[in-house]
């Protein structure tokens, strides 16, 4: 009996979504929950999986095709034509990105991969996450001669670390383990490439994280009507507090950063001003009130901007969002973040201050009304309490808002409570 799989809702509310690249061509036999195509869609790259078993017999479309959700993608058991004698069956998908690593080996013995073993080519294009691409692209690699250990082809980023590290091709253990590599005698070399210098003219299309950011921005900025304040706040005390705790946590493998105290005092800010917590819903001309402070991180990447989530922000120790920045950022760089961690968010922190960036405007994120713009820490002469001249170390910050929600008077007492924390951890500690 002829099945067609149509296209699932991989999404919170998604309505379509570009197949990146098909996993199946026709002839293919498939098992049902087998993996059949990857679809990005709101920044994201991830599988969707059959819900039916059975042979492949057309594709509806190509890869690199828009499709909105509800489009007929692969017909089953059919003559080609596309005519389904059941059209009541419901597609299902899986809503997470499978893990790119394999199992972590202490040795690696000397090869020369097979054909199996080099990077999959589908219509085209080698299987690899956009920050792979970027990285070979530094890196002058071809793709198409790198061994790939991610599943179904992929090519890892540890898969280019580890072609780069040695004089032959020879397949990495694991996508954590780049390292432990040899090198065989008949070995190309392939140190010393020449990097080509990135296209800066003429016409190059957009894509899909790009396309995704700049259609969620041009939405954000049209039909919320955004206040920014700016401000600073001096933080002697906080960089003193962190300086005391960076080594000791340091021999722990994590990075205490000026974020990660800026996330816990937003967080307890908004638990004090829930209507920076809030959403609006225009539909029912509701408020809805959130009793968690799920806190969206932005994270640059060679793709584009992502704002994976620490959940429950205002329940976790300044160590804990520290380790949990980290492994986002980590995620979102390796292209191995899941759809579950960009969800869910209700106030976002963008930080340009580790580019030395000072006040911004930040476009609010999602569905949230606020966003917090945390920019540098840098010296300047200050009045103290004494009325004397002093050297001190003000932060800034800009916080947008929602004016349709939160007037500027709320708006400034919450930055003006958010400064207080950020100026005295201990107080922070007090209060949170």
């Amino acid at each position: 009996m002829t099945e067609i799989f149509k296209m699932p809702d991989i999404g919170e509310g998604m309505a379509e979504g570009d197949i990146t690249s098909w996993l199946v061509k026709v002839g293919d036999t498939v098992a049902m929950d087998d993996p059949v195509a990857e679809v990005q869609n709101d920044k994201l790259i991830q599988e969707i999986l059959s819900p039916y078993a059975g042979t492949v017999t057309k594709l509806f479309v190509d890869a690199g095709t828009t499709v909105s959700v509800g489009d007929s993608l692969i017909e089953f058991d059919g003559d080609g034509s596309g005519d389904s004698s059941d059209e009541s069956a419901e597609p299902t998908a899986s809503d997470t990105v499978e893990d790119t690593s394999v199992d972590t080996t202490t040795s690696v013995t000397p090869q020369t991969p097979t054909a199996t073993e080099l990077s999959k080519v589908v219509n085209g294009h080698v299987l690899a996450m956009p920050s792979v691409r970027h990285l070979a692209f530094e890196k002058g690699i071809d793709l198409t001669k790198v061994p790939a250990t991610g599943r179904h082809g992929h090519v890892t980023l540890a898969d280019v670390t580890a072609y780069q590290a040695t004089d032959t091709p020879v397949a990495a253990t694991s996508s954590e383990s780049s390292n432990e590599t040899t090198t065989s005698p008949t070995a190309a070399v392939t140190k010393d490439v020449e990097v080509p210098e990135p296209v800066r003219e003429g016409r190059q299309p957009m894509s899909g994280v790009r396309k995704a950011i700049a259609k969620a921005m041009a939405t954000q900025n049209v039909t919320i009507p955004t206040v920014t304040n700016f401000d600073s706040v001096e933080v002697s005390k906080l960089v003193a507090h962190r300086q005391t705790f960076k080594t000791q946590l340091a021999d722990q493998d994590i990075h205490l950063t000026y974020l990660a105290y800026a996330v816990k005092a937003l967080a307890a800010t908004a638990k004090k001003f829930p209507e920076i917590n809030a959403s609006l819903d225009m539909d029912t001309q509701e408020v809805v009130y959130h009793d968690d402070v799920n806190m969206g991180i932005a994270v640059n990447a060679p793709s584009g901007l992502y704002v994976p989530v620490i959940k429950q922000a205002d329940q976790k120790s300044i160590v804990t969002i520290a380790k949990e920045i980290a492994e986002l950022a980590t995620a979102v760089r390796e292209g191995t973040i899941k759809p579950a961690q960009m969800q869910g968010g209700t106030i976002t922190i963008s930080n340009l201050g580790s580019a030395r960036g000072t006040w911004f405007t930040p476009i609010i994120n999602g569905k949230e009304v606020a966003i917090l713009g945390l920019g540098s820490i840098l010296k300047e002469p200050i009045v103290g309490l004494d009325g004397e001249l002093a050297v001190g170390q003000n932060m800034k910050l800009s916080l947008s808002y929602d004016h349709r929600l939160i007037d500027g008077m709320l708006g400034q007492s919450a930055i003006n409570y958010l400064k207080q924390l950020l100026a005295d951890p201990a107080y922070m500690l007090m209060e949170v």
